[in-house]
């Protein structure tokens, strides 16, 4: 078993241990997708998400994403909360959309902080207050980046991006059933260090998921990702999807989630050269697996 194995395997029984009572409100259900339960007013958390990234169409690919958190309820229906980003790269001749040896691999080990943020969601309808069960929220996420999450090439200074999510959610069952949507638009402007050219991108990205209580502490369910990436606004590089199974733990003094997605869909799966980068995948710049661990503590 690999050290980063360990250290998420180490992870997860932290946080498997915090599972010890009923769900409460702000938890992470999903690996990736949001809900619109938030932290209540006055109440603080602390959240680590790790992410362990693998796979590309050639050489030897994996990164690990650190994202550290301190979040703040300000009333029952607006959170605001502190990121600082890290990312750990184990590159040898990988494949990349940005980096100037794409074509016959980067090579890159390093571990380097990535980026800091700042978070603002708004809560306009509870699903445990509203009749029908519907959920709407809306959420902010300035940040400001130091290095590349793919390849991990520095950034110039003044690159930043812009993330906003629709997040709807409806309830089922008596809330023993959640399946909800976040519709991603994230602007990016971005200059390499070293580089003359400021490059601007629109990410779009479909966020699905539905989650059933399956003990009075355990929540099971699956989640699928749409990602899709615009150069300069207009041209359309690629699109890939992932889907797989999330595991949550509610527990009195914290909670945790575990999530693997695996690419099912990519294109293009070959260059403007025809040669090969993932046939029915795209594995260029984005990989086959990702696993993420979440956990949160109240205060």
């Amino acid at each position: 078993m690999t050290s980063h194995a360990r250290s998420l395997g180490a992870a997860l029984l932290a946080g498997a241990c915090l599972a010890a009572a009923p769900a409460r409100a702000g938890e992470g259900m999903f690996s990736r997708l949001y809900t619109t339960d938030l932290t209540p007013k006055g109440h603080v958390e602390v959240e680590q998400v790790v992410r362990e990234r693998v796979g590309r169409r050639f050489g030897h690919y994996d990164a690990t994403d650190f994202r550290s958190e301190l979040e703040v309820g300000v009333t029952d229906d607006l959170q605001a909360s502190l990121y600082v980003n890290s990312n750990r790269m184990h590159a040898t001749g990988a494949p990349d959309d940005d980096d100037p040896n794409a074509d016959t691999g980067f090579t890159r080990h390093r571990f380097s902080p990535q980026s800091v943020s700042a978070e603002f969601v708004y809560r306009a309808l509870s699903p445990y207050k509203n009749k029908g069960g519907w959920g709407l929220a809306l959420y902010l996420e300035p940040e400001y980046d130091f290095h590349d999450l793919h390849n991990g090439l520095r950034y110039a200074p003044g690159t930043f991006e812009l993330e906003t999510r629709a997040i709807v959610q409806k309830n089922f069952a008596e809330d023993r059933v959640i399946v909800a949507y976040n519709l991603v638009l994230e602007a990016e402007s971005i200059r390499f260090a070293g580089r003359d050219d400021t490059n601007s991108e629109l990410d779009w990205n479909n966020e699905l998921g539905v989650t059933a209580r399956v003990a009075p502490k355990v929540y099971l369910g699956v989640e699928g990702r749409n990602h899709n990436e615009y150069g300069n606004f207009t041209h359309h590089e690629h699109s890939v999807y992932w889907v797989g199974p999330s595991l949550h733990f509610a527990g009195q003094h914290g909670w945790a989630t575990l999530g693997w997605l695996h690419q099912v869909a990519g294109n293009p799966g070959y260059d403007e050269d025809g040669r090969d980068i993932g046939r029915h995948l795209f594995l260029r710049s984005h990989e086959r697996d990702e696993v993420t661990l979440k956990y949160g503590i109240p205060f």
